[in-house]
């Protein structure tokens, strides 16, 4: 299951071994097996999921009925509360429309366990870029001086500076001084995932990015 839905199952163990979160540890890895067992019990009956009825699947019942037996007395600003139901949501979303949903309705402004694709994820626009293309990517400057990057990349500059400067002001970690908009030159058949509206998103494979700079 977590080969399927491309989880880093390490930036879930390291946030379910912070010391504030011990005594719902055990809380989460039980809540995380039923989760999973809900989605598998879903996939065997082979019944196609209905995106369109607007109403939960069984395994989102499953899910979502969980979540409120133990987030139970939490207020939804206590951080155990918001690390539980960022994994509610992200099995939640699985369990909906598979990875595709997992992926692009992945939470960013808080935690969420990380998500890495390693093939190509459709349906995609990718036919829609040119060969070879710019990428952009508003991120902390720790990226570039780590080699760290980021899988989600950007055609639009005016999109990276949204989200190097604007999206993340209200976070506690936000320092507009380690901001940057870094640029590339990529290759579409290296691309994994492209969705040319909205935020115009480019999924990459870190390993081909190259002659990486601080845009201007």
């Amino acid at each position: 299951m977590a080969g399927s839905m491309k989880i880093v199952i390490a930036s879930i163990e390291s946030k379910l071994n912070e010391q504030f979160f011990s005594q719902h540890k055990q809380i989460a890895i039980d809540s995380i097996s039923h989760y999973i067992e809900a989605i598998i019990l879903l996939e065997k009956t082979g019944v196609s999921r209905d995106l369109m009825s607007g109403q939960d699947n069984q395994a989102e019942e499953s899910i979502n009925a969980l979540f409120v037996v133990i987030s139970e007395g939490l207020d939804n600003s206590n951080p155990i509360y918001q690390i539980l139901d960022a994994l509610r949501h992200t099995f939640s979303c699985y369990a909906y429309n598979g990875l595709h949903e997992l992926y692009t309705r992945q939470e960013n402004e808080s935690w969420h366990p990380t998500i890495r694709l390693t093939e190509i994820l459709e349906p995609n626009d990718i036919d829609s870029l040119s060969q070879e293309f710019k990428i952009y990517r508003g991120c902390d400057i720790r990226e570039l001086q780590d080699k760290s990057y980021g899988q989600s990349w950007s055609t639009s500059l005016s999109v990276a500076r949204e989200f190097a400067f604007r999206h993340y002001q209200s976070q506690d970690w936000f320092d507009e001084s380690r901001r940057v908009v870094l640029e590339a030159t990529y290759s579409r058949e290296d691309v994994l995932f492209s969705d040319q509206s909205g935020e115009f998103e480019v999924v990459v494979d870190v390993n081909r990015l190259h002659a990486i700079q601080v845009h201007g």
